[in-house]
């Protein structure tokens, strides 16, 4: 392959990258709540909820391009992704819901700033889900999972004349800029600026100052939860992270990417690969590097999972009849795609996968061809997600953590202090392995684990469905609080967790709505 117009202007912005894990990113996670990156950890449109979601831009002198990607809650695949454009102090506002005809979420905005489709106002595709699930099933993936949001560039005020003389705005800026409650958002100037692989001068690194928020609103009970999304900052950041929103192959470094330079720009390991052919609207990722100095996405994907990892979580729970209480325990794990990720059809005997045969581990899940594509190990990243500590459970094709030992007497309370006898004899866990007594299967990216609902015939909170794992305890813990260790066996460093307690109850006729970020220690 040759390199492209794309490859060279990246080259220019990205610098030269040298093998996984020579160099470490600087990324943290923002308690303030302001950063180049967010994580929404959770959407959903199932049954009768949907999700409202905003983007702020608090910074009031540059515009932002950024890249916005919901995931699916089982495997994290790629469900819709596109562009906004904020002016300098923009928000911009969006709902996804369920579409009444084809069941899939479909996302609408009447939000007045620019984005790249002119209009996202549109269903979810099903392109990288499982392509041998029914239809129906396929729909249902679209309906939950995570929102990605990347500050890919600022979009610059000013620039200097050709005589260098005077300072006038930035024809991009002047576009997206809102006049009178709009932005003009100019196609001819969109598609100048951004429907290239060159990166126009309009813009500069990218400096941060996102934040956002979310709502999930039950339409038919009337509850709702809120929350803010986790926000990573870069404390350097060097590189424009420019593609444009189209199709379109795009090498993932400099040259023809193999096996040992593929790790260039994305961490994803079906991409990084030739799993799935990389395209232009899948760059960037959480992975793709925003510092020169930083030598791959591996090292930015392992800084951001350091930042989030966890040894324990601990939440509680309410699931008294007499209010017609249920709550959902929300364990989202927003880089666990830069680790391994699950490929549908190869095989390990596939003569086609033959070139990361040597440098991946694969799981094979007996009797199909989906299979877990970690990624290669650094020594730095591998502890996190490994063969030891995933498994596919019987009739599933979702990929799930075993390594999270069910809370026993010394993690398991009522309100008044009572623990049970024994560690695990009245504890019932779905989907799992028949002969697993002790582990739950936390099965997906953005798991619900539904608690005290006796299987699939009970309630769920938050109708979850895609990624859904019940837990049960005998009579006597109806409410109360537990506590979940996360590192376990194959992995001593903990899990990149978000998420917390949601909870649905009743007085009479009117129901509320309550949510506990999760209490974690690290």
């Amino acid at each position: 392959m040759k390199k492209s117009t794309l490859a060279l202007s990246i080259a220019a912005a990205i610098g030269s990258f040298g093998l996984a894990g020579t160099a470490s990113a600087a990324m943290e996670v923002n308690t303030n709540g302001v950063g180049h990156q967010l994580v929404f950890p959770y959407f959903t449109a199932q049954g009768d909820n949907a999700t409202l979601l905003s983007i702020t831009n608090t910074d009031t002198v540059n515009g932002k391009l950024v890249k916005v990607r919901f995931r699916g809650a089982a495997n994290s695949d790629d469900l819709f992704d596109f562009q906004v454009l904020l002016s300098p102090g923009d928000v911009w506002t969006a709902a996804v819901s369920k579409d009444a005809t084809t069941g899939l979420a479909k996302l609408a905005t009447s939000d007045k700033s620019c984005t790249l489709p002119a209009s996202v106002n549109a269903t979810f595709n099903t392109n990288r889900l499982d392509a041998s699930a029914s239809a129906d099933a396929k729909a249902n993936g679209t309906r939950e999972g995570y929102v990605e949001v990347i500050n890919m560039a600022d979009i610059d005020k000013q620039t200097y004349s050709a005589m260098a003389t005077s300072v006038q705005a930035t024809s991009l800026y002047k576009t997206v800029k809102h006049v009178a409650g709009v932005a003009p958002c100019d196609a001819a100037v969109l598609q100048a600026k951004l429907g290239s692989a060159t990166a126009p001068a309009d813009l500069t690194a990218p400096t941060g100052g996102l934040t956002g928020d979310w709502i999930i609103l039950n339409q038919a009970n009337t509850a709702a939860w809120s929350g803010s999304a986790t926000a990573i900052k870069a404390t350097t950041a060097t590189n424009l992270l420019f593609w444009p929103q189209k199709d379109g192959a795009v090498q993932l470094s400099g040259a023809e990417y193999t096996t040992s330079n593929a790790d260039s720009l994305t961490a994803d390991t079906l991409l990084a690969n030739k799993v799935i052919t990389a395209q232009n609207f899948d760059l960037p990722d959480l992975s793709t590097p925003y510092e020169t100095a930083t030598t791959s996405a591996i090292a930015q994907a392992n800084a951001i999972t350091a930042q989030l990892a966890v040894k324990s979580v601990s939440n509680q729970f309410v699931t008294s009849d007499d209010i017609a209480a249920v709550t959902d325990f929300l364990f989202s794990q927003p880089t666990r795609r830069y680790h391994v990720a699950v490929n549908y059809t190869a095989r390990k005997d596939d003569p086609s996968t033959a070139n990361i045969e040597t440098t991946f581990d694969r799981l094979s899940k007996t009797g199909t061809d989906a299979m877990a594509v970690f990624r290669a190990a650094d020594g730095t990243g591998s502890d996190y997600y490994n063969a030891t500590n995933m498994a596919f459970p019987t009739g599933s094709r979702t990929l799930c953590l075993k390594s999270i030992s069910i809370p026993g007497k010394d993690a398991r309370f009522d309100r008044e202090e009572t623990t049970p006898g024994t560690a695990t004899t009245d504890f019932t866990i779905s989907p799992a392995p028949a002969a697993t007594t002790t582990t739950v299967y936390v099965c997906g990216e953005a798991a619900v684990l539904s608690i005290n609902n006796a299987g699939t015939v009970g309630d769920s909170a938050l109708s979850a469905s895609v990624a859904r794992n019940d837990v049960t305890f005998a009579a006597g813990y109806e409410n109360g609080w537990m506590r979940f260790a996360t590192d376990g066996t194959g992995n001593t460093s903990g899990l990149p967790i978000l998420g917390g307690s949601f909870i649905r109850m009743a007085n009479g006729a009117v129901n509320y709505g309550v949510s506990y970020s999760h209490k974690v220690t690290r």
